[in-house]
């Protein structure tokens, strides 16, 4: 495609648009796509911090940092992972709010000492 080798249908171009968070549009006016699909990201990072940060107040817990940052990764990595066709819906934080819970709980046992 890059090499202008093949013409992208309209199909596929709404496939593409669609993998990198961009309006198809942008890639019919020549806008500047890369700056929508990191505003996108962006966008679902912020999503996934506030769910990370309030299953963290619902379970009173006190991760470490280290523990906030892989959950936010682990989430980006499932979202991100094979995204060759459409997604079926705007972003849903909701859905990784069980992994979040479980990084948690696994951290705060981890944690613990063991007692005598």
């Amino acid at each position: 495609m890059e090499n202008k080798a093949e013409t992208i249908s309209a199909e596929r171009l709404f496939v593409l648009a669609d993998v990198y968070g961009i309006d198809p549009a942008v890639l019919f006016k020549g806008i500047n796509a890369t700056s929508q699909s990191t505003s996108a990201l962006y966008n679902m990072i912020g999503e996934i911090v506030t769910l990370v940060e309030a299953e963290v107040q619902r379970l009173d817990a006190k991760p470490p940092p280290r523990v906030v940052g892989e959950a936010v990764v682990e989430i980006l990595r499932q979202e991100t992972r094979d995204r060759t066709s459409p997604s079926t819906g705007p972003f849903d934080p909701e859905k990784y709010r069980g992994l979040v819970s479980l990084l948690i709980r696994q951290a705060g046992r981890g944690s613990e000492t063991p007692s005598k």
